[in-house]
């Protein structure tokens, strides 16, 4: 049954696990939103070929949203999303470390770990594309996508600023160990939400109830 924009806001109200679920995914979207546009507007002041960096970070989107849908179909959606935030941190802190990878070249393990980081954030981004559409009920599945890609856009105007201006000004751990902090943040938010591979759609926010209150979080 369509309801109006007040009416799933008195559902959000009635069905807390409705608002929290909603949250969530908000959250997931920020700081995929951030990683991505800060890397793909920063490129010039990460590695040292502007131009071979944009090339290889092309390779890493293709290579994250082909790898993670097989990944999604072998451990489902929650597990795959863990793992591809958990991925992007652990890369975003060997990134603060200070290690030139020859005399002779400018390309550093921050270069090296960028690079392999957009991979998990591309991946993180075309997941939670497919997870959000799943975790929303039908009547509130355009409200929670149109909120959650807001709050993406958001992530996207801070994103640049981080590589672009607050990177050269502080020691790199500032920038890099912010986002490894918030992606681990993103990998224990997805750890709250549900596995929706193997439930029906919910229908209403009350089968988002029954379906959170029936669920059992393990890893």
């Amino acid at each position: 049954r369509k309801q109006s924009f007040w009416q799933q806001l008195v559902d959000f109200c009635s069905y807390p696990s409705l608002l929290v679920e909603t949250l969530i995914q908000m959250f997931l979207w920020f700081v995929t939103g951030m990683s991505y546009y800060g890397f793909n507007f920063g490129w010039g002041s990460i590695v040292p070929n502007r131009y071979l960096g944009y090339v290889m970070a092309a390779v890493g989107h293709f290579l994250g949203s082909s790898i993670v849908f097989p990944l999604i179909a072998r451990i489902g959606r929650r597990r795959a999303m863990m793992l591809m935030f958990s991925g992007a941190a652990l890369f975003y802190l060997i990134a603060i470390l200070d290690v030139k990878l020859g005399k002779d070249t400018d390309w550093t393990l921050e270069s090296i770990c960028s690079l392999i980081g957009v991979i998990f954030i591309s991946g993180c981004l075309s997941g939670i594309y497919l997870w959000s559409a799943e975790l929303a009920p039908t009547p509130h599945r355009g409200f929670a996508i149109c909120a959650s890609s807001s709050a993406a856009r958001i992530g996207s105007f801070l994103g640049p600023y981080i590589f672009i201006n607050l990177k050269p000004v502080t020691h790199k751990a500032v920038p890099f160990g912010g986002l490894a902090f918030l992606a681990l943040l993103c990998a224990l938010g997805s750890f709250f939400l549900v596995e929706t591979g193997d439930k029906e759609t919910a229908l209403t926010g009350e089968d988002v109830v029954v379906r959170r209150g029936s669920y059992r979080y393990r890893l």
